[in-house]
């Protein structure tokens, strides 16, 4: 299949998958989340690398919200954590989109001794842990603070925020790709800081420093 048709047919999926998202009944997700049952209980876990995977991916509504607290500068270029990196002949390295930084312990960089600093304009990622949609469908991530009671007023409150969250991430990721026209591309497996960097986004190519 050629590239043009390839870009196509992603850029079809990623729209019908907007227009199905629209329709996901807000009651199951609220009557799904009741019953599983959650609260919060500040063990600070999903912050630190040492008890799993801590990326926090960030959408465009997460940057504006980061700006508007002064924090932008605590953001980084998702840059894949293996060895091998898309290169052009120009000698640039692409990545797509950003995460919150980290300390050098792993830890969110925003983790401080009583629990996020920055709670009030945390990431969706964040609000929403430990539910997120995949493929229409309500999962759930490993966490402490399951089976714990849950009033329907709060599953209401998560539930918007899940569901806002999804289709903001669907389309940041359909924006990107419309975004996206480089040339060839090809897989490198030198240190990253013998590249030059550039971050696309659902805004356009950036280099790191833009944000």
């Amino acid at each position: 299949m050629k590239e043009k048709e390839s870009r196509s047919l992603i850029l079809k999926d990623l729209e019908n998958q907007i227009l199905e998202s629209i329709s996901i009944p807000l009651h199951d997700l609220v009557m799904e989340i009741a019953r599983t049952g959650f609260r919060c209980i500040g063990c600070g876990r999903c912050c630190k690398f040492s008890t799993g995977d801590n990326s926090v991916l960030l959408t465009y509504f997460d940057i504006g919200n980061l700006k508007k607290s002064g924090n932008i500068d605590a953001i980084e270029p998702t840059v894949a954590e293996e060895d091998m990196f898309l290169a052009d002949t120009e000698g640039n390295v692409h990545t797509f989109g950003w995460r919150l930084k980290r300390k050098t312990n792993g830890e969110c960089v925003f983790l401080g001794d009583a629990g996020c600093t920055i709670y009030p304009f945390r990431p969706l990622l964040c609000r929403t842990y430990p539910f997120y949609i995949a493929e229409g469908k309500l999962e759930i991530s490993e966490c402490g603070g399951m089976d714990r009671v849950f009033s329907l007023y709060h599953a209401r409150r998560l539930a918007d925020e899940v569901l806002q969250r999804y289709i903001i991430e669907l389309r940041d990721t359909l924006m990107t790709y419309r975004h996206f026209n480089e040339g060839l591309l090809f897989l490198v497996s030198r240190p990253v800081a013998d590249y030059k960097m550039i971050v696309h986004d659902s805004r356009g190519k950036w280099k790191p420093d833009d944000k």
